[in-house]
């Protein structure tokens, strides 16, 4: 049995950088042994698989190597990037854009995608979760020192679809000096509702942008995520809770830029979470199935 598989880079519309993934588009008849294979062969952050919905546009299932995940922002911009480019959208020529339903296992949720090739995704309602008293841990693990935290800014689980630890760091060099110790960071996950540290900063290096930030998740094998749609979409959800940038309901934030595989994603609170970018197609090819 053969798996067709798109290869595409998302938060970006250069493909020497974005967070690459690997889209099935026709995967109703693969069983969910056979996505978690390819997923692990591709060995990708995450993989998308695209089936038919009942209650939805289309069905995702999202694929870490090890395991399967609820909910995740770049497959998602770019599995409808790969709709959109294979002509199975189509596009309201009056309003530019078409509205789409996507079902998760994080819930059914709204897609729109635009005559541009943006492809925009909302994302839960937010959560606010636990504030870490304990800094003194959390500067262990990203190896910083208690300085570089602002001081009057929580370190909070925040959730836009999967929970991750916001710790706010004063600048851009506290946030380049964090040397995560994966292990102690596993181990916080296990004993916390956190699926994720995400520290970030307001001294960002890319231009109009708002927020520069990192990711560590360990539990889902992403050591370092390059760029994160549902991290950016808590961090909105944060910077808006506690007026990181006045009254302003729209942000960008950048991840990634560091690993050479850098990318800008376009956060929105006015109307719940939505996190949009755009995306960029570089190779596909056949994968063979067991079975």
């Amino acid at each position: 049995m053969q798996a067709h598989v798109h290869f595409v880079k998302s938060f970006t519309q250069n493909p020497e950088q974005g967070s690459p993934t690997g889209i099935v588009l026709d995967a109703d008849n693969l069983t969910d042994t056979q996505m978690q294979a390819i997923a692990s062969e591709l060995n990708f952050a995450e993989s998308a698989f695209v089936q038919s919905s009942d209650t939805a546009d289309y069905r995702l299932r999202f694929f870490a190597p090890k395991q399967e995940v609820d909910l995740c922002g770049h497959a998602t911009i770019a599995t409808f990037h790969t709709l959109m480019e294979q002509g199975r959208i189509r596009m309201n020529s009056d309003l530019g854009k078409v509205a789409l339903v996507q079902e998760t296992r994080a819930g059914t949720l709204d897609v729109t995608c635009y005559a541009d090739g943006q492809v925009v995704m909302k994302q839960k309602a937010p959560e606010f979760g636990a504030v870490e008293e304990g800094r003194e841990r959390i500067t262990q693990m990203l190896g910083v020192a208690t300085t570089d935290f602002i001081d009057d800014l929580p370190l909070q689980v925040v959730s836009t679809g999967t929970p991750k630890l916001l710790v706010p760091l004063k600048d851009l060099l506290a946030l380049h000096a964090v040397q995560p110790d994966l292990e102690a960071i596993k181990a916080y996950c296990n004993s916390s509702s956190a699926r994720g540290i995400y520290p970030f900063t307001a001294d960002t290096p890319v231009l109009e942008t708002d927020f520069y930030a990192r990711q560590f998740n360990p539990l889902a094998d992403e050591n370092e995520d390059p760029i994160t749609g549902v991290a950016a979409g808590a961090l909105g959800a944060y910077a808006q809770k506690y007026a990181l940038l006045g009254e302003r309901q729209q942000f960008v934030v950048a991840q990634g830029y560091d690993l050479g595989m850098g990318g800008n994603m376009f956060v929105g609170v006015s109307d719940g979470v939505q996190v949009g970018g755009y995306a960029v197609s570089y190779d596909e090819r056949q994968i063979t199935v067991a079975p």
